[in-house]
């Protein structure tokens, strides 16, 4: 007998208040540990937590595609008592949500990520684990009943999984078309920079960059690092390695220090491809300076921020 017919037959052996028991005491240990190991912004150790966390993107991807596919087999073949097939994958989706939610939870913690939308993500996945966990109890109940279950479980899975891809790919994902194919109507209007009149350079040149480039990390929705970059305040502020803008000093000012490391640097930033142009730069350092940015200067590093983004160099 294989391992996986030993474990198959030692959950069949289970009596339903067993099985019950035995997915909410997992699932309360996700809880508890959303408790304890909160998603706060700091970036800490051990590191072997760090690096599990990091497989977070990996491990949820294949027991996402095995709860999808278990309706499929249950509607075509249409057993009153679910097949081998049914509860070897209802299971193994169960379980492998349950390790990529752990994974999430120590990706959070450890990795220096806070915000609205992760904690909804967090919680979300949570929830999608424990309805999973339903779905594998409903196995021995009635064809209707366990495939209610588990389109249930998809659609709280495919919530998670929304927010998840926005956190990782921006607001609108999947359905936001990427920059290049964005029509001119769809795009904001430029900021009016030159008006005859003073200009307020951060609302009009420093705050629009910022958010083409660095809010979708560092804004309410995902704060990385305890940073945050949607206002001047918060610049000021900085985070768990400083602060992002120190007026009248550029090698104290981390938004300026990042953006002007080696694009090959592990702290360049921003990344993925996305790195800011040199009249952006120039801006930013002018700005820090408290120097007023020339209009050919924050019209250009403006324009900039509508261009799509470059694919990241491999």
């Amino acid at each position: 007998m294989t391992p996986l017919h030993r474990i198959e037959e030692r959950l069949r052996s289970l009596s339903f208040r067993q099985a019950f028991g035995l997915v909410a005491v997992a699932n309360l240990i996700l809880i508890g540990l959303a408790f304890a190991l909160p998603a706060d912004g700091g970036e800490r150790g051990p590191a072997i937590l760090s690096v599990l966390g990091n497989f977070h993107i990996l491990a949820l991807h294949i027991p996402a595609a095995v709860l999808l596919i278990v309706p499929m087999f249950e509607f075509f073949e249409r057993h009153e008592q679910a097949t081998s097939t049914v509860r070897r994958l209802s299971v193994f989706s169960a379980a492998g949500t349950w390790g990529a939610v752990l994974c999430g939870i120590f990706h959070a913690h450890f990795n220096g990520f806070e915000g609205d939308a992760v904690q909804l993500h967090l919680w979300g996945g949570i929830a999608a684990s424990i309805f999973a966990g339903i779905a594998s109890l409903l196995l021995s109940q009635g064809f209707l009943l366990r495939l209610v279950g588990q389109v249930v479980a998809i659609g709280v899975m495919s919530f998670a999984a929304h927010v998840g891809g926005e956190l990782q790919h921006g607001d609108g994902f999947p359905f936001k078309p990427n920059k290049s194919v964005l029509t001119q109507r769809d795009v904001p209007p430029t900021p009016v920079v030159d008006n005859g009149q003073k200009r307020d350079d951060y609302a009009q040149v420093i705050a629009p960059i910022l958010e083409a480039h660095c809010v979708e990390c560092h804004g309410a929705k995902k704060v990385k690092g305890k940073l945050r970059m949607d206002s001047l305040e918060a610049l000021k502020k900085g985070g768990s390695e400083g602060s992002a803008f120190v007026p009248g000093d550029l090698k104290k000012s981390l938004m300026h220090v990042r953006v002007t490391l080696d694009p090959s640097d592990e702290e360049f930033m921003p990344t993925e491809g996305n790195a800011l142009t040199k009249d952006q730069v120039q801006a930013f350092a002018l700005f820090i300076e408290g120097k007023p940015i020339p209009d050919d200067v924050a019209k250009a590093a403006i324009a900039a921020t509508k261009a799509p983004k470059q694919a990241p160099k491999k």
